[in-house]
């Protein structure tokens, strides 16, 4: 099915009935900014219902300077066009910085540690692309390690793996810990905005170990100690969110639950403003629901969406000074 449609300027409400297609809009425009999806692999996008209805799609959007680019995706092939040139990965150089929020991050404070890391390394990748080339080496090196531990080894064999494993470890703790710092910079600010109270809220990244030397040490205890797999690193690391002091695990209601991620949100919009000097795309899937009509008046009027481009699907817009796309 062919759909177009033309945004305006500012923030932009997608609508419809659930199975619409208000999320794969969206789910579109994350595609031509970041080059992948965050819930399907390309060939699922050719789906629905459990059929495949086609061997192809394609995304084509041009942006308010005239640039435009197309992702084409045929017989298991994907391609980026980009000024008459074609890419089989787009490039870090062609990525727009964008803001997800969508449903299942509403787990983000009770859902796994696992979560909480990757939301946070999204973002710090795309202010320095090397943070996300060393988690894929370090992910490569730690699946190596951990099977000359369950096949059997010696601390020779595991030296050279060791030696990789703890540099690596220390650069992604590293700019964990800076920007999860940046965040925290102005986090409350932003909560307090959105709420309209007082409460502090806080970010700490939770590491037993951080220095390399550290982490070598520490491999080298638990290999006596005969453990069949590696047990640190920043693979097991947390993110704990505090509200006036308190796990917000256990203070926060739902509502300032929510309020807390919105937070986050805004405040990374900004960093990511001010670090790489360009417009950032927020995209919020099912916003609506997750906040009520205050809290969602207030984050309507926050500055971010006066520089930057917000597109937010709900099942019912009321809202009347943004724009409306209705899908129905």
């Amino acid at each position: 099915m062919d759909f177009c449609v033309n945004f305006k300027p500012g923030a932009t409400i997608v609508t419809g009935a659930n199975g619409s297609g208000k999320t794969s809009l969206i789910e579109a425009i994350y595609i031509a900014l970041q080059g992948k999806s965050w819930r399907s692999n390309f060939t699922e996008i050719l789906r629905d219902d459990g059929k495949v209805v086609t061997n192809w799609w394609r995304i084509d959007i041009e942006f308010s300077d005239g640039k435009k680019r197309v992702v084409k995706f045929a017989d298991g092939n994907k391609t980026f066009e980009i000024d008459g040139k074609i890419f089989t990965r787009l490039p870090v150089k062609f990525k727009k910085p964008t803001i997800l929020f969508e449903p299942n991050d509403l787990q983000l404070l009770y859902g796994s540690p696992a979560r909480r890391r990757d939301f946070f390394d999204r973002f710090i990748s795309q202010i320095d692309p090397s943070h996300a080339s060393n988690l894929r080496k370090i992910e490569r090196i730690l699946k190596q390690r951990n099977s000359l531990l369950k096949h059997g080894t010696t601390l020779d064999e595991l030296f050279v793996w060791d030696l990789q494993f703890a540099d690596l470890s220390e650069k992604i703790i590293t700019m964990r810990d800076k920007w999860i710092q940046e965040v925290n910079k102005s986090l409350a600010d932003e909560y307090q905005k959105i709420a309209s109270n007082n409460d502090q809220i806080t970010i700490k990244y939770i590491a037993s170990q951080k220095s390399r030397q550290q982490i070598l040490d520490q491999l080298h205890c638990d290999f006596f100690e005969d453990w069949p797999r590696t047990k640190i690193g920043p693979q097991t690391h947390d993110i704990k969110f505090k509200i006036n002091n308190h796990d917000a695990k256990l203070a926060a209601s739902r509502g300032e639950s929510r309020t807390i991620i919105f937070a986050i949100l805004t405040t990374m919009t900004k960093i990511l403003n001010q670090t790489l000097n360009e417009s950032v795309y927020l995209l919020f899937d099912d916003i609506d629901s997750e906040l009520d009509t205050n809290r969602r008046s207030e984050l309507y009027k926050s500055e971010i969406f006066a520089d930057n481009h917000l597109f937010a699907t709900t099942i019912k817009a009321n809202n009347k000074t943004t724009n409306h796309i209705s899908m129905s």
